[in-house]
């Protein structure tokens, strides 16, 4: 099976004869990054298709040493604001990052902690914890330093920490 990077190389010789495993490889994490900001199951589809017609089309900027998994979940992400910030004329602020599950109460006291955090923080624990993404590139997706990143994520778990203190 071919890399990432080997993909890369591919496409950008115009040779798609692999995009299906490729789709295959990554097209879960880009599923689950638009399914966090659509409900809509016909929109996240249109997205998908949305987000990987945007990456072919920008295949010849993409640094093949890069993790492509990130740049798709930044288009991704990217798409899903935008067509938020334009169907319900909100800001980045007021998105609600996070779809309520109904599912176990262990998850459901986890989106509890989560709505305790801001917006930033939210999407850092989501990425490594859910997405199990590395720092790197979460500060690659949220387009901050890694260090910053780090102090974020820390700074998150102790106030879920806290939280969960204070609930015994």
């Amino acid at each position: 099976m071919p890399t990432y990077q080997a993909f890369i190389s591919s496409f950008q010789k115009g040779q798609f004869k692999d995009f299906d495993q490729f789709y295959h490889l990554t097209s879960k994490q880009v599923f689950f990054t638009l399914k966090k900001y659509l409900n809509d199951s016909m929109l996240i589809e249109d997205f998908m298709q949305d987000v990987y017609m945007k990456f072919i089309d920008k295949i010849h900027d993409i640094d093949h040493h890069k993790n492509v998994k990130s740049y798709l979940t930044t288009i991704a992400r990217n798409l899903a604001i935008d067509y938020l910030r334009k169907q319900k004329h909100i800001t980045l602020d007021e998105i609600a990052v996070y779809q309520a599950f109904d599912t176990s109460q262990i998850e459901k006291d986890y989106l509890w902690l989560l709505n305790h955090l801001d917006n930033i923080e939210k999407e850092i624990v989501y990425l490594h914890v859910i997405e199990d993404m590395k720092f790197k590139d979460i500060a690659f997706i949220l387009d901050k330093p890694v260090g910053t990143v780090l102090w974020k994520y820390q700074e998150a778990r102790k106030k879920m920490k806290e939280l969960m203190k204070d609930e015994i």
